[in-house]
């Protein structure tokens, strides 16, 4: 007879076993910040248990409250999705994500994850959002950057410098989008995924950091504390690096990152960011196209519309943007594919429904170390 319920503290050992065993790899080093040995994450854990007492399955939920335009959402990241190989075909993972998604149904905004697509859009999520990826080679730097001066810029990890922690707080907090991370867990959440912290130092001043793969020829956090230095940096990275091109990804939303990339890159694509199950669609809404607002712009109108069954009414003029949990009497009726179709993707504009031009896909993007 198999048991769902939350794991225990004292299954913590058995949760990060289960994970390697299923995925073939190492959860401590693969995600320190929720499977170091100093940190005990069994309670955002939702396990199957059989009759003796063993993990057959489970499905991992880590609030990450996001900060967007100074309106808070409830988010969080749900990984660590893992089937004891003899238990696969049981069915356990849907029923530990039909149990999860109902108890976030009123407590949470909105929750992501990263994973084959299909299989997760039977459980109401959506492959979307927006996510640059530039890609800069020697000559790219060499004739781009001429007239840049990089002198005095290195590279050292980040973590080796004395204030670090407070200066990389400071940093996130500073975005006009951002997850809440905790100061004290800096170095071991800037390890997540394999990827490394960089600190970029003028002479031996701190101006930003990187934060980059084992590899070091992709960059999936770009933050500098002055955009001016944002072209020094990149001259003197490709330089330090010995690439033969770097990969660099933004979101949207970067103006300052996106115009210097721009200007010089060999070349750019669009990617989707992540899978997202929206929960709240007013609240979404209002942060994320006030954003867009403040940020690449988006022209005045008006979008009504029942998305999942809530009514929603949205404007934008001069002064902002404007969210009614209401809808016109002839508001288009969208079930919650429909809807997230519409707002995550850029297949909203093969879509037969009326919306203002430009106000969609909304800029949604996770850094790769806010990931599980």
């Amino acid at each position: 007879m198999i048991k769902y319920r939350m794991a225990t503290p004292n299954e913590r050992d058995e949760c990060i076993d289960l994970a390697n065993y299923a995925f073939r790899l190492d959860f401590e080093t693969l995600m320190p910040k929720a499977y170091d040995k100093n940190v005990d994450s069994s309670a955002m854990h939702m396990v199957a248990v059989d009759e003796k007492g063993s993990l057959r399955a489970q499905v991992a939920v880590f609030p990450e409250p996001l900060t967007v335009c100074d309106y808070t959402l409830r988010t969080c990241y749900l990984g660590t999705v893992s089937v004891h190989p003899r238990a696969r075909g049981e069915g356990h993972m849907k029923v530990l994500m039909d149990m999860w998604l109902r108890e976030l149904r009123n407590t949470c905004d909105m929750v992501v994850l990263y994973g084959q697509r299909q299989r997760y859009e039977y459980f109401g999520f959506t492959l979307g959002g927006v996510k640059f990826k530039y890609f800069v080679g020697e000559a790219n730097v060499r004739h781009g950057l001429r007239h840049v001066n990089d002198a005095g810029i290195s590279f050292v990890p980040l973590f080796e410098i004395e204030g670090a922690e407070s200066f990389a707080y400071s940093m996130n907090t500073s975005r006009l989008a951002y997850i809440e991370r905790n100061v004290q867990q800096l170095p071991l959440i800037f390890n997540s995924l394999h990827q490394k912290a960089l600190g970029v130092l003028d002479k031996d001043q701190l101006i930003g950091y990187l934060i980059v793969n084992e590899a070091g020829d992709e960059i999936s956090e770009f933050a500098m504390e002055n955009t001016d230095d944002i072209s020094r940096t990149i001259k003197a990275y490709r330089a330090y690096s010995s690439a033969e091109q770097i990969s660099i990804y933004t979101p949207e939303y970067d103006i300052p990152l996106n115009m210097t990339l721009g200007s010089i890159a060999e070349n750019y694509v669009i990617e989707t960011s992540d899978m997202y199950h929206i929960l709240d669609f007013a609240n979404v809404l209002k942060a994320y196209l006030t954003l867009k607002f403040k940020t690449t712009g988006i022209v005045q109108g008006e979008f009504s519309a029942v998305m999942d069954g809530q009514p929603i009414t949205v404007r934008v003029d001069v002064s902002g943007v404007t969210v009614e949990r209401s809808a016109k009497p002839d508001a288009v009726v969208l079930n919650k594919q429909q809807a997230q179709a519409l707002l995550l993707t850029q297949h909203s504009r093969y879509m037969a429904v009326d919306a203002p031009v430009g106000w969609f896909p909304l800029p949604i993007f996770w850094y790769k170390i806010d990931k599980y």
